[in-house]
């Protein structure tokens, strides 16, 4: 499978970045801080160890919090490949190609596109340089002042390794 994101490949890394959203409540009470005004922006790159291996890499702006927010994933060359967004009343996919798809929630949302649950309440900790504890991830802000964060999920199967880059 080739590095660059497709949009196929778009689709899924927004919609696992997603699928902890509906179920923020689970990695505990504490509340992820928002994205500092304008969001972040930067590179996201996500690798799945199934057989064979999935890459994805893409460019991106995350706005909001675990609570309301919305993920955009772009191509090298700025086009927009996917848009995810979520609040209290649900979730919705615009792949660009129509009217968005909705869903009741996140969780729903990824169920139907992809297996693989990244916990996004924690990625808005994670950026902002808080190491929250998420069971079956390890977390590594070493690079955070850098603009880098790596995310590498151990458990369940299959394992992933997520990386982001930002301007801090």
């Amino acid at each position: 499978m080739p590095s660059s994101l497709t949009r196929r490949g778009a689709v899924t890394v927004a919609l696992t970045l997603a699928v902890a959203v509906g179920t923020s409540g689970l990695t505990g009470c504490a509340v992820a801080p928002s994205a500092p005004t304008g969001g972040w922006s930067g590179r996201i790159a996500l690798t799945l160890a199934t057989e064979p291996a999935q890459r994805w890499s893409a460019a991106f702006d995350l706005e909001g919090s675990a609570a309301q927010g919305t993920l955009r994933l772009y191509t090298p060359l700025g086009q927009t490949l996917a848009t995810v967004g979520w609040n209290a009343n649900g979730a919705w996919l615009d792949r660009g190609d129509g009217a968005p798809t909705r869903y009741p929630d996140l969780a729903a949302l990824t169920a139907e596109l992809t297996g693989a649950a990244l916990p996004v309440a924690a990625l808005f900790d994670w950026l902002a340089g808080v190491a929250r504890d998420v069971p079956g991830w390890r977390v590594d802000l070493t690079d955070h002042a850098a603009g880098r964060v790596r995310a590498q999920r151990l458990a369940p199967p299959p394992a992933a390794d997520l990386r982001l880059t930002w301007q801090p």
